[in-house]
């Protein structure tokens, strides 16, 4: 059997897809970070000036990411008027818009009700819907892609968009990047002498840089284990699967994937966290410029997991086609017309 290997530069060739997957992972993750850490906080301050840094931060994310997604479109206003033109219902362009419609207004609901002081009970209630729907932001765009990994029958069309891995490991980067994120707005914020809207001194500043720190080691930690069995499904997996793999780890995408998502994002962000832990516990000295390196690493390999995952893409399931019978006519063949048998 020969396999035919088809590849298609089409996803590849624009960067409104990889950016709109990070930035839309990135505000599923700020969004039940900020839910949580609200959900949580009780008396403790230190959780509520995170839960107040992480709302504040998913409005702007979640809009930008919307206008890559949107003018990416033929017809961006198809995109602002979805439930007008969408009428697949079963397709998760669509099952995302109306999450996409339902996330946006949430968040920017939740973020003014810290900005305006709402009462504690109106607050935990917007938290409590807003932890399944930063999930569900996290999951739907690798929903979005693994859609197209399997065509009717059954048979696998873009092997590294796996619906079994993919849209969990999309959960778990969204979660990572966001913890970054909102490490290092709390930073920025806390440089420039502002606070975070209620934390009044450096100190508190540091204690969220370094609560979103630690809970990125866990979530850090979590996603290279489960990029690990992505890679070992791969690497047994049909012929396709197994093509995809060798891309990855040893093709074009290598050098992206290894360096710029698995040491930039995973193995240098654990090592400075190691640093920063031995600076302070061993000499008692606080290594501040570590965790700034550290959440702008986690951030940078969150945006090139989602570039190598879009340029893996290009890469079709192969067709296997048995060897011709017939090279020559009339020579093992059938026939050739008018000279009889």
């Amino acid at each position: 059997m020969e396999p035919i290997v088809l590849w298609q530069q089409k996803w590849g060739l624009t960067l409104h897809i990889p950016w709109y997957l990070f930035l839309g992972g990135l505000a599923g993750g700020t969004m039940t970070i900020a839910a949580l850490a609200d959900l949580l906080a009780g008396t403790r301050d230190r959780y509520r000036y995170l839960a107040r840094v992480s709302a504040y931060l998913t409005p702007p994310v979640i809009i930008v990411g919307g206008l890559f997604l949107t003018f990416h479109l033929g017809k961006p206003e198809r995109g602002f008027a979805f439930p007008l033109f969408f009428t697949n219902y079963q397709s998760w362009m669509t099952i995302g818009g109306w999450i996409l419609g339902a996330f946006a207004p949430l968040s920017i609901a939740y973020a003014a009700a810290w900005y305006f002081g709402f009462s504690r009970p109106v607050r935990l209630a917007m938290a409590a819907l807003s932890v399944p729907l930063g999930v569900l932001m996290s999951l739907y765009t690798g929903f979005l892609l693994s859609a197209a990994w399997m065509v009717p029958g059954d048979r696998w069309f873009v092997p590294l968009w796996d619906k079994k891995y993919l849209p969990v490991l999309f959960v778990l980067s969204g979660l990572s990047t966001g913890l970054a994120a909102c490490g290092l707005t709390a930073l920025v914020t806390g440089r420039l002498g502002q606070g975070l809207a209620g934390a009044s001194t450096s100190e508190d500043v540091w204690s969220v840089a370094k609560i979103a720190s630690l809970a990125d080691v866990v979530t850090i930690l979590a996603e290279g284990a489960w990029v690990y069995l992505f890679l070992a499904s791969l690497a047994v997996g049909s012929v396709g699967q197994q093509l995809t793999f060798t891309l990855v780890t040893r093709g074009d995408l290598a050098p992206w994937f290894w360096w710029g998502f698995v040491a930039t994002g995973l193995a240098a962000p654990l090592l400075a966290t190691a640093v920063e832990t031995v600076g302070e516990r061993l000499f008692h000295t606080r290594v501040g410029w570590v965790l700034w390196v550290k959440f702008i690493l986690v951030i940078v390999g969150g945006l090139m997991l989602r570039y190598v995952v879009v340029w893996g893409g290009d890469l079709k399931a192969p067709l296997i086609f048995p060897p011709s019978m017939w090279p020559v006519p009339g020579i093992g063949g059938p026939p050739i017309p008018g000279l009889g048998g």
